[in-house]
């Protein structure tokens, strides 16, 4: 009978494509993973890693037996979250990851109302952008991301949790500083500061305003880089809500926020997990904790798709 324990050290190598950083995230010795490979290719009568070379290359069975056990470990992982979550709903440790426009703003609005409504969930934070969020949620290596909800995607289920409203922020001496809304037929083609390509805010933006590439003025890494170029009077940019109201509440004055109207463009946050998943009672949980202090939305507002 094969072992789980085995077939993880290989799916390990596979991803890693180095023997000792694979056994430090398995959490065992080189000697003690490289032992127990050699094991596994007995037990199969193949050989999984090419001779050889100086990189760790995997044979093309190999490859094939890592991506077929990768399924079987990640299945066993959500079995034993399974048991703990009945056993103890609500409990134990989360790894939750967050997109970098929303992360420090979002949990900075709901991060107390979660502690108190759930005080026996310890939540282990990632900032990830959306592509490699997706990835590390199918992989098993993070349980709940929350983000602008992509297109449906395959084996994972969604949870809308807010439609948060995007401002055009601009500099007090930009020319439409006076502008009491702004539309988006009149952001067409508009020379605005983004955030760097793989941000999904980037590329709402981009679609929402319609933008070409000689648009773009200037590429930032994060929403404060965008924040103090807009402030010291360079141009303007497309700001989330949460965004806004944590720059006002730390005093930033030198930021006009003009709504983007007809209609009130959003970008809608949710939740994604897995469809098996054994944690979907904490997203249920989060859901209803952070929706408790996040403001409603109107009635008249419209989502910007996010295409992946």
């Amino acid at each position: 009978m094969l072992s789980l324990k085995d077939l993880s050290y290989l799916v390990a190598l596979d991803e890693l494509g180095h023997f000792g950083k694979a056994a430090q995230a398995c959490y065992v010795s080189q000697p003690t993973l490289s032992g127990q490979l050699k094991k596994l290719q007995n037990q199969l009568g193949v050989e999984l890693i090419e001779k050889g070379s100086k990189k760790v290359i995997l044979t093309h069975v190999g490859r094939e037996i890592a991506q077929r056990a990768k399924a079987m470990v990640l299945q066993a992982h959500e079995l034993e979250a399974f048991a703990r979550a009945s056993n103890k709903p609500l409990t134990g440790r989360l790894k939750l990851a967050i997109i970098p426009s929303l992360a420090p703003y979002l949990m900075a609005k709901t991060g107390a109302c979660v502690n108190a409504l759930l005080p026996g969930l310890t939540i282990e934070l990632h900032e990830l952008e959306t592509h490699e969020l997706l990835r590390q949620l199918k992989s098993g290596e993070i349980d709940i991301g929350i983000l602008v909800l992509p297109q449906p995607q395959a084996g994972l289920r969604h949870l809308s949790l807010w439609q948060e409203p995007l401002w055009l922020g601009v500099g007090h001496e930009h020319p439409w500083a006076k502008k009491t809304q702004v539309t988006r037929g009149q952001l067409a083609g508009a020379e605005l500061i983004l955030l760097k390509e793989g941000h999904c805010l980037a590329d709402q933006a981009q679609q929402m305003c319609q933008l070409k590439s000689q648009s773009q003025a200037f590429r930032g890494a994060s929403l404060e880089t965008l924040r103090y170029m807009v402030s010291a009077g360079n141009g303007a940019t497309i700001v989330p809500q949460l965004s806004m109201d944590a720059w006002i509440s730390h005093g930033e004055q030198n930021i006009t926020y003009i709504p983007i109207t007809s209609p009130k463009q959003a970008r809608e946050i949710g939740f994604l997990a897995r469809s098996g998943s054994a944690y979907w009672p904490c997203v249920e949980a989060l859901h209803g904790a952070m929706a408790k202090v996040l403001p409603k939305n109107s009635a008249d507002t419209q989502t910007v798709p996010l295409v992946i």
